[in-house]
């Protein structure tokens, strides 16, 4: 059982429907200000979501959310940090077409050190519709990395010493900066 009260689950589901209800209208359509509302509405929830990780994990790891977006000329964007090697970024990406243009919310993950870079997140055409829960879902997906990469060996200095996937060499290249491999790509193909 989930250990949730009857009246808790019927109180989540009411809340996520209104929620999605809510949602619809801003996500649906793909002009500037609408994909901004958005883009800061998700913001919002990553806050919320980055404080609820920090209630659970405190001091043992290192979560944090940059500035909300701005109307950048870049492309307004926002992303969360966990440690030094990993980054997911949402920004706010243009898709010119004939007729006109339209709006909507690319997400990446970055991860720092050897092998590390910037792989597309999203959007899924299919399942385009942002909830929090989605939102929830790709932060898990990058907690879920930095945990499996705890449990990474490196046998290469002769013994086994636990080391973080992507962790940086006195080599390495530095921290991930998601909005600088954002910005010149704001532009989507069409």
């Amino acid at each position: 059982m989930s250990g949730e009260s009857f009246s808790q689950r019927v109180q989540h589901l009411h809340d996520s429907w209104n929620e999605r209800r809510q949602m619809k209208g801003i996500a649906s359509a793909h002009d500037f200000d609408s994909q901004f509302q958005l883009l800061t509405t998700l913001r919002g929830w990553a806050e919320e979501a980055v404080e609820e990780v920090q209630g659970v994990y405190g001091e043992t790891v290192h979560i944090s959310l940059g500035p909300a977006p701005t109307r950048d000329p870049c492309g307004p964007s926002f992303s969360a940090f966990l440690g030094d090697s990993f980054t997911l970024a949402f920004a706010l990406t243009e898709r010119r077409r004939m007729g006109g243009s339209r709006w909507f919310i690319a997400v990446s993950v970055g991860s720092s050190g050897t092998g590390g870079g910037v792989v597309a997140a999203g959007p899924e055409r299919r399942n385009g519709q942002w909830t929090r829960a989605r939102l929830e879902d790709l932060l898990l997906s990058v907690l879920g990395a930095y945990e499996r990469s705890l449990s990474d060996t490196d046998v290469s200095v002769g013994g086994k010493q636990l080391r973080a996937r992507g962790a940086q060499s006195a080599n390495a290249t530095a921290h991930v900066d998601s909005h600088a491999e954002v910005c010149p790509t704001t532009r989507a193909p069409a």
